[in-house]
């Protein structure tokens, strides 16, 4: 089988991620693989040596040529490599290489990555998707709730995959005492709604002084959630460091791991903090990722969407404990076999294989 990956990027992200861990499990299966990503940058994620990544990058200043000449830079490029399917993920890449590749005959399977109720974020691409998506091959979900808001005829045609984890990528267990930290992760924006966290902690705070917040990543809203935890606690209780290419030592001595997004797909971050048994509080949000992740009170914490004071409360709820969170982190490491790419990555390879060309 020969497999061509469309995406975006091959930086710093999570669909990328995954495709980087396909495809290296792939090779390993004597799978041939090629990446084609518009966007032009270097790789975030180490590739095998035989996978050729071909970066289109900006072909016009002009923004809508730029994109009709993509479409046949994309044409070009999967004729000639001649695969016997392609994959395209996030979405807004699958209703892109649809109409590039028309009449080709070459099977594409369009990979869902976030909530399908807001994604793509543009109104008429949303529109365009439902022109576009009943002329797929197939579709990954990663959740049953995200496969669910698509009617009949796509559900027909799809599976639903979570994914995969490479636990060579996972540092040894944490030993000894965990910091009185508490860390979030993502792209400051509006989905990750670091607000809520930033208030939630304040809350916690109150009676829990001798915790520190620290949130990882960068993005346009940085300046204004730096302001908002200046005007709700002292400079040394909130830290923004930044990106940092250690985040999971950062994480796996932490006390626990907060996501307080109000959508997501299925969260890398939180699988790897489950995995290497970090206590995990997540919302409960769409398209179900953290819910089908976590049994709440088990293997981790679930509150409502944008309730900042159940968020509070199961922060406490942690603190104030010395045998729940190593009871939840015990069983959220379990995580890791189920999720483990020998396992997931032979799922995906199967779905593949049913959808190729003869």
């Amino acid at each position: 089988m020969k497999v061509v990956f469309i995406t975006r990027s091959m930086e710093a992200g999570g669909a990328e991620r995954v495709i980087a861990q396909l495809v290296k499990y792939m090779t390993e299966k004597k799978t041939e693989c090629a990446i084609i990503t518009l966007n032009n940058g270097p790789a975030a994620y180490e590739l095998p040596a035989a996978t050729v990544l071909h970066a289109i990058g900006k072909v016009s200043q002009n923004r809508r040529l730029d994109k009709i000449l993509k479409y046949g830079e994309v044409r070009r490029l999967v004729q000639a490599i001649k695969p016997d399917i392609v994959l395209a993920m996030p979405e807004e890449i699958g209703i892109f290489v649809i109409p590039a590749l028309w009449g080709t005959g070459i099977p594409v399977i369009i990979s869902e990555r976030n909530n399908p109720r807001v994604m793509p974020w543009r109104k008429g691409s949303r529109l365009f998707r439902r022109l576009m998506y009943p002329f797929a091959t197939g579709f990954v979900f990663q959740t049953d709730q995200a496969r669910d808001f698509f009617p009949l005829h796509i559900r027909n045609k799809s599976i639903v995959l979570p994914n995969p984890l490479d636990l060579g990528r996972l540092p040894k267990p944490f030993c000894g005492a965990k910091r009185n930290e508490i860390v979030g992760v993502g792209r400051m924006n509006k989905q990750k709604n670091f607000p809520l966290l930033i208030r939630a902690f304040a809350l916690f705070y109150e009676n829990h002084p001798d915790y520190v917040l620290t949130i990882y990543g960068e993005g346009e809203l940085q300046e204004e959630l730096e302001k908002l935890a200046r005007g709700l606690l002292p400079e040394a209780a909130v830290s923004f460091p930044g990106v940092t290419s250690e985040l999971l030592e950062k994480i796996r001595g932490a006390a626990m791991f907060v996501l307080s997004s109000d959508y997501e797909g299925m969260p890398n971050v939180v699988i790897e903090a489950m995995a290497m048994g970090v206590p995990v509080i997540s919302t409960d949000c769409p398209s179900g990722g953290p819910g089908a992740l976590i049994k709440d009170g088990s293997n981790g914490l679930l509150v409502p969407v944008g309730d900042e004071i159940a968020l509070s409360a199961a922060m406490a709820r942690l603190a104030d404990s010395k045998v729940l969170p190593e009871a939840l982190g015990k069983n959220a490491s379990n995580i890791g076999k189920e999720l483990d790419v020998k396992i997931v990555g032979k799922n995906w390879m199967s779905y593949l294989n049913q959808h190729c060309l003869d």
